[in-house]
């Protein structure tokens, strides 16, 4: 799992933006687009913001399951409000989130490897983690992108 493969499967979505299927998902393309590039790019943020000398393991039960399956099932999890879109998505909102996400994927690269972000649900994550998180979700989203554009 890639979060760069992903952000290249993002971008192939964006020309369905509009696209919904409400038996797949009560939200259109454009809503899970957002919502994957909001979280890369809140999630990069608070990487680089982090203190790596504060940095912690936790253990949780939720995040070894979901680590482990590779995957996140669908209508389990509230999204927090601070990556959720209530207004009209334009297409032009979703490039350029897609490029700052680019960009700051590559300045997380070279971050510390106790760099954090303090999940909701999964507690503090490592730059590792931060990025394998990252991977799950935005494929847990082009699943879903996937299935609306299959029906």
């Amino acid at each position: 799992m890639n979060i760069h493969k992903s952000i290249l499967d993002l971008e192939k979505a964006i020309p369905f933006y509009e696209q919904h299927q409400k038996l797949v998902s009560a939200k259109n393309v454009a809503w899970h687009l957002d919502h994957s590039l909001k979280v890369i790019n809140s999630v990069c943020e608070e990487l680089k913001i982090s203190k790596p000398e504060n940095y912690k393991s936790t253990f949780s039960m939720l995040k070894f399951y979901i680590f482990f399956r590779g995957r996140i099932p669908r209508g389990k999890a509230k999204a927090p409000k601070s990556v959720v879109s209530n207004e009209e998505i334009l297409k032009s909102s979703i490039e350029s989130q897609l490029a700052l996400a680019k960009m700051n994927l590559l300045e997380i690269k070279n971050l510390p490897p106790k760099s954090n972000f303090d999940h909701p649900y999964f507690g503090k994550l490592s730059l590792k983690k931060s990025q394998h998180f990252l991977a799950i979700h935005t494929n847990h989203h082009l699943t879903i992108v996937n299935d609306i554009l299959a029906n």
